[in-house]
């Protein structure tokens, strides 16, 4: 991406509205062609956008910025749903990434900057143990009755077994699940 005002990340750092992008607010919302809705399309966001910001800039705040905003997304974003799902996935597909570089130092994501999850993820499980009755009840996204008979909440709980038995990830899968 050539042009800053086609890039929503730059746009979103310079506006103070990376937590925007997170959940995929429209004008942050990247497109993408895929074949489900999601509120922020966060595999090419991640690749296009996050992963090339940072190669090239090597931006020493960024790792800080980036989990700021997903803490301030579960914090304070209208759509509570929304902020949950959205900010899993990006720990999902973060950590899947971490995996890549471990397993490849020399592909694309070698030099993929070390990001600290663990506030996320108490902040994560919180959010997923206070909000389990409105989760089953959201059938959204991956929360759509051809994949879920529990809403987002059985999605969420897939993610959540994955990114801590998967990819080694922090452990945010709830008390009451």
């Amino acid at each position: 991406m050539t042009d800053n005002l086609d890039n929503v990340l730059l746009v979103a750092l310079a506006d103070d509205a990376l937590d925007k992008f997170i959940v995929g607010e429209p004008f942050y919302f990247v497109e993408a062609k895929t074949d489900t809705k999601e509120p922020q399309n966060v595999r090419d966001a991640f690749d296009l956008l996050v992963l090339d910001y940072w190669t090239k800039t090597k931006n020493e705040t960024f790792a800080v910025k980036f989990a700021t905003a997903m803490l301030k997304a579960l914090d304070t974003y209208p759509d509570k749903n929304r902020a949950i799902y959205a900010v899993s996935y990006w720990i999902q597909y973060y950590q899947y990434c971490l995996i890549q570089k471990k397993s490849n130092p020399n592909g694309k994501y070698g030099a993929l900057f070390e990001m600290d999850t663990a506030g996320i993820a108490r902040a994560f499980k919180h959010e997923l143990e206070a909000n389990k009755a409105e989760l089953i009840n959201d059938t959204r996204w991956a929360g759509e009755s051809w994949n879920s008979k529990q809403g987002l909440w059985e999605p969420l709980m897939r993610m959540a077994l994955g990114v801590r038995d998967k990819f080694e990830g922090p452990d945010f899968v709830p008390d009451n699940f």
